[in-house]
C-alpha cells in the first residue's frame, strides 16, 4: 500500500504534466480572442541636403530627428489634438532611423487602420515642417518618402503567438512541478530491502 499524501503528490505531479499545457494554451487563445486589436501604421520621410554640393552627414540627422520625435510640443502647433497630447504621443507613436540610410520611419497605433495612418502621416508632416523650418541651420531639408497607408491586419494580438507562448509558459511551469514534486512511493513489494549491517566477528 501506497501513503495516501504520496499517492496524492504523484497524482497531481502526472496531472500537471498533462493539464498545465492546456491550460496556457487555452489562456493564450482566450486572450487573443478578447484583446482588443491595435493596429500600426508607418509613415517614412528622407533627409536630403538643403544646398547641393554642401557636404552634410543626412544619415546623422535622421537619427538625430528619431530621437527627437515624440519630445513635448515638438510637433503640436498644426491644430491636431493627437500632436499636441504628449503623453498620448509618447505611447502610441515610435521613430526611428536607419543607422546607414538618411530614412525616418514613424509608426502610429491605433484601434482603428484609418486612425492608425492617419496618425502616422500626421506625425510625418509636422516633423518634415519643422524640419524645413530649420534647413538654414541645419543644412539639411526633410521630404515625404512613403506615406502610411490603413495596415489589412492588426499587428496585435497575433493568436498563434500568444497562444505559442502561452503553451510554452504552461509547459515550463509543468516541467518544474514535476521536479519539484516527488513521484508516488513504490509498492510494498517493490520497495529496496534494507541495507544488512555487517556481522561482526570476535576472535577466541
Amino acid at each position: 500500500m501506497t501513503h495516501p499524501v504520496q499517492r496524492a503528490a504523484g497524482a497531481f505531479r502526472t496531472w500537471s504534466l498533462l493539464a498545465l499545457p492546456l491550460i496556457g494554451m487555452g489562456a493564450g487563445l482566450t486572450y487573443s480572442l478578447v484583446q482588443e486589436p491595435v493596429y500600426t501604421a508607418d509613415a517614412y520621410a528622407v533627409v536630403s541636403a538643403a544646398r547641393q554640393g554642401v557636404p552634410t552627414q543626412e544619415a546623422d540627422f535622421a537619427q538625430a530627428y528619431a530621437r527627437v520625435t515624440v519630445h513635448p510640443g515638438l510637433l503640436a502647433g498644426n491644430g491636431d489634438a493627437y500632436l499636441a497630447d504628449g503623453e498620448l504621443l509618447r505611447t502610441t507613436l515610435q521613430a526611428s532611423a536607419s543607422p546607414d540610410a538618411p530614412l525616418i520611419r514613424l509608426a502610429a497605433i491605433a484601434g482603428t487602420p484609418e486612425e492608425a495612418a492617419r496618425r502616422a502621416n500626421s506625425a510625418a508632416s509636422a516633423l518634415t515642417a519643422y524640419a524645413n523650418r530649420h534647413s538654414a541651420d541645419t543644412g539639411v531639408r526633410l521630404s515625404s518618402f512613403a506615406p502610411a497607408v490603413p495596415p489589412a491586419s492588426p499587428s496585435s494580438p497575433q493568436p498563434l503567438l500568444a497562444t505559442a507562448v502561452s503553451t510554452a509558459a504552461g509547459l515550463l511551469l509543468a516541467a518544474l512541478v514535476w521536479m519539484a514534486v516527488p513521484a508516488g512511493p513504490r509498492r510494498d513489494g517493490q520497495e529496496a530491502a534494507p541495507a544488512r549491517r555487517p556481522v561482526e566477528t570476535t576472535s577466541a
